[in-house]
């Protein structure tokens, strides 16, 4: 039993000595990083890391140009000119609510990091939990952006269902990378993931964002069959 105790009392300060030694030099890594950046005048505080940030993030955000600009054509003729202008006004909006999500992900995963409640062998746990989360947040989100575009759509079903799971997929991106981004950046990158995840959060976020907005809402409406559409309202006609 002597023995027992003497190596349950080893293991803890084992783990114990573990977890202060991580916490230690994760916090002087921070606090060096902080000093540097304090240090700096304002030129070295923009460049280069954090242009490279925002660089990154046009390069990926290059598209969402390309799909709104090349793939909304066919949508506009399907649905007629003014659901098209309801639906791109959506976008923004559905935009960001999915933002906001991704933010709040990515501030508590970085608390919780932080606070040591994440660490590499808690992680999954966490992120399963964080995607349920959003799960659920973007269902709600979802119904309510779709009985909001069901009424602007002039009653329109499939419309505001397809406004909906657009939201949903949105959200449940978010909710993805808002949590997984401070978790790579700081287990496997060793990198400040205030400079690095926010940007690559939102250009990911802004893809799929755009891709369920424009893309798979032209199949989703195509397969449930989307309203008929007037003369004066087609797109390319006189108004």
């Amino acid at each position: 039993e002597a023995s027992a105790a003497s190596a349950g009392r080893g293991m803890l300060d084992s783990v114990f000595s573990s977890v202060r030694s991580v916490s230690t030099s994760g916090i002087e890594a921070d606090m060096n990083e902080s000093e540097k950046y304090l240090a700096n005048g304002i030129f070295f505080r923009a460049y280069p890391e954090r242009l490279t940030a925002l660089l990154v993030t046009l390069v990926v955000e290059i598209p969402v140009l390309f799909m709104i600009s090349g793939g909304s054509d066919k949508l506009c003729s399907l649905i007629g000119r003014r659901r098209y202008q309801l639906m791109m006004a959506f976008l923004p909006l559905s935009s960001a609510i999915s933002g906001n999500c991704g933010l709040q992900s990515s501030t508590l995963t970085t608390r919780a990091i932080s606070h040591l409640h994440v660490t590499r062998g808690s992680y999954r746990r966490w992120l399963l939990s964080e995607l349920g989360a959003a799960f659920h947040l973007g269902l709600s989100m979802g119904a309510v952006l779709g009985i909001i575009a069901y009424y602007a759509g002039g009653l329109d079903a499939a419309f505001g269902f397809t406004i909906a799971a657009s939201q949903f997929v949105s959200v449940l991106t978010a909710g993805l990378t808002g949590t997984l981004a401070p978790l790579v950046f700081t287990f496997i990158f060793h990198r400040d993931s205030g400079k690095w995840a926010g940007p690559l959060e939102t250009a990911i976020q802004d893809i799929v964002g755009s891709f369920a907005m424009v893309v798979m809402s032209y199949h989703l409406l195509l397969w449930l069959g989307p309203a008929e559409v007037s003369t004066e309202d087609y797109c390319g006609g006189l108004s």
